[in-house]
């Protein structure tokens, strides 16, 4: 039985970085964004995280065709029953109704694919870092698969800021800019997010967990290693050449953020440049919006400003 960690939670709160980290055990396979294999995978060709467009990249070749033989769904069908069944609104429907024939249809087809990656590969573990709470529902009633999930939540300002810069995609044909979030946006998906995910983890018993960004930065290879024994899995022979230095390896993420084509050693911080650059409006709206479960996650209505600069030496 194929083993599956699937990231949850809203975007820009760090799970590209973790799914990057954990590709980079021997153990385990990361396979992206997985919601949007054929959406920006088959349909839109963009570039699988080894650099060659999805469609013609041999790894994914091999875990379609033991998936589906000669028997693939049509790319734009898929996207037309992930619009109909899977979306992040359909999320609690997945869950509660699994034998509505669109939800099932769904259901079976990821199954098939997680299944396929799982024996294609030979990993103990298999990563989605789809993020949407739709995925979450979808694995957590899933036959054959045994489903861990881990809860990735960071503090609303912080993403708010985030979505407000200006990041280019670079796995399209041609370049272009990913979308852009205001923080009444950007935080109100935050909490609808967060909440539905809280609602779904329960489904998975001992086998899920909440990390904070921030706890996760500040210690990031206990962190990393604890999801993969919650998993039972191996962390021998992991990336980690320090405290902070994690030597990153080549992938085959099917989507995500442009980070996943980072590759070499790289030194893990914590992104708080917020504290220092957004407008107090942004932050007021923020903290507003996501009152609710603020504190829930540990974050204070008021946080931490940074220290003024000192005097410039002469």
């Amino acid at each position: 039985m194929v083993k599956v960690l699937y990231i949850a939670g809203w975007g820009r709160s760090g799970t590209t970085i973790l799914d990057n980290i954990l590709n980079a055990y021997p153990s385990v396979f990361s396979a992206g964004e997985l919601f949007y294999l054929w959406r920006r995978g088959l349909v839109q060709g963009r570039r699988c995280g080894c650099g060659v467009r999805l469609p013609d990249c041999p790894c994914w070749s091999a875990i379609r065709r033991q998936a589906f033989g000669t028997a693939e769904p049509d790319p734009r069908e898929m996207m037309a029953l992930q619009a109909e069944a899977a979306r992040a609104r359909h999320a609690l429907r997945l869950y509660h109704r699994p034998h509505e024939p669109a939800v099932r249809r769904y259901r079976e087809i990821m199954g098939q694919v997680y299944r396929a990656v799982g024996e294609v590969t030979g990993a103990e573990l298999v990563v989605d870092s789809s993020k949407t709470p739709a995925g979450a529902a979808v694995l957590a009633r899933l036959a054959g698969v045994e489903g861990y999930l881990v809860h990735m939540v960071r503090d609303p300002r912080a993403v708010a800021y985030s979505w407000m810069r200006a990041k280019p995609q670079v796995d399209r044909p041609r370049p272009a800019m990913m979308d852009r979030h205001g923080p009444w946006e950007s935080t109100g998906q935050w909490l609808a997010c967060n909440a539905v995910i809280a609602h779904l983890a329960p489904a998975y018993g001992p086998r899920q967990a909440r990390l904070r960004y921030e706890d996760f930065l500040t210690d990031p290879r206990a962190r990393v290693e604890n999801l993969l024994r919650l998993a039972g899995v191996s962390t021998a022979d992991g990336p980690f050449r320090g405290p902070r230095e994690v030597a990153l390896v080549p992938n085959h993420t099917v989507s995500g953020n442009p980070s996943r084509f980072t590759t070499g050693t790289v030194t893990l911080r914590l992104d708080d440049a917020w504290r220092g650059g957004q407008r107090p409006r942004d932050r007021v709206v923020a903290s507003a919006v996501a009152l609710p479960l603020l504190r829930r996650y540990g974050y204070p209505l008021q946080p931490r400003r940074p220290p003024a600069a000192g005097p410039r030496p002469r």
